[in-house]
């Protein structure tokens, strides 16, 4: 099973989670398919179990990652999922683009009026969108999956010793 760290952001009335629910779902089933042999296909009940996701849920966001191509449906009895491209020119940007647009911390209101606040936290909202795109970009399946391979490893060994 894959872990996905939640970021939460506090605000006055409680916590705001910038990492949704789908997007954790959505990457767990795409680190999924990527640990799977090259051309073979999982099937979604598969993913939901080994992920611990409620499969009618993961075949709603599969629908949306299908449309988005990023991953493949097989008909058939073999049938299944793959992904839809190289796991390393997948992108975290990818996936919250798929299933949320571009802004995942919301659209920039207009500025009212001359308010220096008001174009202060403008700017700040510009900034933050723009470091967690950044991130989102820069951090591939293939690294993602990396970490998994490196976090398993060194779980069978503590578990070994």
């Amino acid at each position: 099973m894959v872990t996905v760290p939640v970021v939460i952001v506090r605000i006055n009335h409680g916590p705001v989670a910038i990492f949704s629910s789908k997007l954790d779902y959505a990457l767990r089933a795409l680190l999924d398919l990527a640990s799977q042999p090259k051309g073979h296909t999982a099937q979604s009940r598969e993913i939901a179990h080994r992920q611990e996701i409620p499969e009618s849920y993961l075949n709603q966001l599969l629908v949306i990652l299908r449309r988005a191509g990023l991953v493949r449906s097989i008909r058939g009895a073999a049938g299944g999922y793959t992904l839809g491209r190289d796991p390393s020119q997948l992108s975290v940007a990818d996936v919250v683009e798929a299933l949320h647009g571009d802004d995942l911390l919301g659209q920039i209101a207009p500025g009212v009026g001359g308010h220096a606040s008001t174009l202060v936290v403008r700017e700040l909202q510009r900034r933050l969108n723009s470091a967690l795109h950044s991130e989102m970009a820069r951090t591939t399946l293939a690294s993602l999956s990396a970490e998994v391979d490196r976090m398993d490893e060194a779980r069978s060994l503590m578990l070994g010793l």
